[in-house]
């Protein structure tokens, strides 16, 4: 499957790390995040790949963690995308989403 804005993953695994890179930003230096099994993560902008968790904490990942580390849950309902005005948290509770195959 490919991966593409508005879709939802499941952490599957207890080795999903975020990517990072050697910049400082506001006055933080990134690092690695591990993400916990059982997270959704949001797929929100079409570079490899930026996405929000239900905490409203942004990351970004290569495709290979992703398919490595999850599972393809659904797809965010195209009005609520483009409106942006739920969260992830909220997608899935209200189930904003149409459920993955």
């Amino acid at each position: 499957m490919e991966i593409k804005v508005g879709q939802i993953w499941k952490v599957t695994t207890e080795t999903f790390y975020t990517s990072t890179k050697n910049e400082k930003r506001l006055g933080k230096t990134k690092r690695q995040t591990r993400l916990n099994n059982g997270e959704y993560i949001e797929i929100r902008y079409p570079f490899e790949w930026h996405f929000r968790t239900e905490d409203n904490e942004y990351f970004h990942a290569e495709p290979d963690m992703i398919y490595q580390n999850c599972v393809y849950a659904g797809e965010i309902l195209q009005e609520v995308q483009f409106k942006n005005k739920a969260n992830l948290e909220e997608i899935m509770r209200l189930e904003l989403y149409r459920p993955g195959k």
